[in-house]
């Protein structure tokens, strides 16, 4: 009798064990079902691009989504601002400026707002061509840089010309793009003289352009880029896209791709 009680307590232990396994199995199989059915945009700086994609590649496959769930739209970042306040379906917004993020901030339209990572800003010739200063700059032909309203890469550049009174000597000169891998692209197909991209847009695009000159640091404000979930659009999935954006294991992708930690900016 003794041996059938014991034997009877060690089979309702085990019975209590995958009963409660089964609660917090239950709980993540409505996660991931919910995640499965859901799907988002995540509008993000056009200097993005190649980092976002291994990583939206990199979550997608961890997870066993559809790749169709996750959409990546790229462009100026005041212009995706301007798209997100018109109702635009993003759940995730990433920035090349902190301003056009608290305009959003201001409006109440993102939470969960924190910085990513930075950037600088370099001047880039095409691949083969003579190196320039940004001294220099003045008696280039055709400058190409992003649109100064919407494009933060297009406001440092104003704001280093400025600040080393050379803006009224080649303004002129200037050729405005829609984002900063527009930019990037004129310059490498020779349609410029130069221009003025990220660092992490002149790595892209190493093959084709050269790095001529980095602006000074104190030329221009801080080039970083802060995130956040757009609150019109949040859902299961685009919560677990955002933690997984700012894990460490992004960092380390988004570093590959020459961009710069910020304190406190992975969990």
């Amino acid at each position: 009798m003794k041996r059938y009680k014991k034997l009877l307590l060690v089979a309702l232990s085990a019975m209590a064990l995958v009963v409660a396994g089964c609660g917090g199995t239950q709980s993540d199989k409505k996660d991931d079902q919910a995640t499965k059915s859901q799907t988002i945009t995540v509008s993000a700086a056009a200097s993005l691009q190649a980092a976002a994609n291994e990583l939206k590649d990199n979550f997608v496959k961890s997870r066993h989504l559809d790749p169709t769930q996750i959409t990546l739209n790229f462009g100026g970042s005041g212009t995706l601002r301007q798209q997100i306040e018109t109702g635009a379906p993003a759940s995730i917004f990433i920035s090349a400026d902190e301003k056009n993020m608290n305009q959003l901030k201001e409006k109440n339209l993102v939470t969960k707002v924190k910085p990513l990572v930075e950037n600088s800003l370099v001047l880039i010739v095409p691949k083969g061509k003579e190196k320039i200063t940004i001294d220099q700059l003045p008696s280039v032909n055709r400058l190409a840089i992003g649109t100064v309203e919407t494009v933060p890469a297009g406001k440092y550049a104003k704001q280093t010309l400025t600040k080393l009174n050379l803006w009224d000597q080649v303004e002129s000169k200037i050729v405005y793009a829609k984002d900063v891998k527009a930019v990037g692209a004129y310059v490498a197909e020779g349609s410029v003289d130069a221009g003025f991209v990220y660092k992490t847009d002149a790595m892209d695009l190493k093959d084709r352009v050269e790095v001529a000159a980095v602006a000074p640091n104190d030329s221009h404000a801080p080039i970083r880029y802060p995130i956040g979930i757009v609150t019109k659009y949040d859902n299961e999935l685009a919560q677990q896209f955002y933690e997984y954006l700012t894990s460490n294991e992004a960092q380390q992708i988004l570093q590959k791709y020459g961009f710069t930690s910020v304190a406190n900016s992975a969990k």
